[in-house]
């Protein structure tokens, strides 16, 4: 089986090695080939326009913090998400969704070029991800929920990051997810 994975840092593996990011690890814990199409930086709007290789089986995708780090509300996200997963649908792949986890609550505009207001994200994220799992709910599609499996001490010294602990427990619970429903 292969699994093409949308998203953006958190996907991509910013601040570890490739075979050390999640997609790597997961593709070596459940025997499919796992993807990675993350980009840094990506928006939702950037992955919806990215191409999908229509002979995958399954398309896992997860983003919209930078959208809302780019002032863009929650709506922007949850509709690009829906988009890219009917899409996933109508090129006949299985479209799955992850739910994100939050970013740390030592996370300050500091770490954020120009001005963020960094509480108002954090809210944003928080709500983003409730409506994103109802949704999902909502759509019948498929979603792992990060949110109970990684917290602080799986995020990297940036507060928002998965280091190498949170790439192993993401690739362990992504892993999981397509051992129980292949």
């Amino acid at each position: 089986m292969t699994i093409l994975c949308l998203g953006d840092s958190l996907t991509y593996g910013y601040g570890v090695p490739r075979d050390e990011a999640w997609c790597s690890l997961a593709s070596g814990l459940c025997g499919h080939d796992v993807q990675n199409l993350g980009v840094n930086g990506a928006t939702t709007g950037e992955m919806r326009e990215m191409e999908i290789d229509p002979s995958a089986d399954a398309l896992f995708v997860m983003g919209g913090l930078n959208d809302l780090f780019m002032g863009m509300g929650p709506a922007v996200p949850l509709d690009n998400i829906l988009a890219i997963c009917e899409r996933a649908r109508a090129a006949g792949l299985r479209p799955v969704v992850g739910i994100p986890m939050q970013i740390s609550p030592d996370v300050d505009e500091a770490w954020c070029d120009g001005s963020v207001d960094v509480d108002h994200v954090r809210a944003a994220y928080a709500a983003f991800a409730d409506a994103l799992a109802r949704l999902c709910a909502e759509r019948g599609i498929e979603s792992i929920d990060f949110r109970p499996l990684i917290g602080p001490a799986e995020l990297s010294f940036d507060g928002i990051h998965l280091n190498r602990r949170g790439h192993r427990r993401m690739a362990e619970a992504v892993a999981e997810f397509w051992k129980r429903r292949p």
